[in-house]
């Protein structure tokens, strides 16, 4: 989680390369699927609710940027990555 987390601030200062950006697109989605199967026993709530949001925000900037580099249009995941957003402002978690 930290490598893509990182690579997302990467890409954020200096634009990484359309293969590097799916790259991390393939292994965010690697982790969503481990995080679902996952058994949680003894994890509290809200440390699953913080994994759980930087997974998103993670699985969302890093599909933003890999969409941009292809030309192809950012709405809707930057309309999910403002709810994910508006759902911790609301809540008053996370961010």
């Amino acid at each position: 989680m930290e490598r893509v987390e990182r690579g997302v601030f990467e890409h954020s200062v200096c634009r990484k390369a359309l293969d590097e950006l799916l790259d991390m697109q393939s292994e965010i989605t690697d982790i969503r699927e481990a995080f679902l199967s996952h058994p949680f026993i003894g994890t509290t709530v809200e440390e699953l609710e913080d994994l759980r949001f930087r997974i998103l925000e993670s699985e969302f900037n890093v599909h933003i940027f890999a969409s941009e580099a292809m030309y192809q249009d950012t709405e809707e995941h930057m309309r999910r990555l403002t709810e994910l957003y508006e759902s911790v402002s609301e809540g008053g978690g996370n961010q």
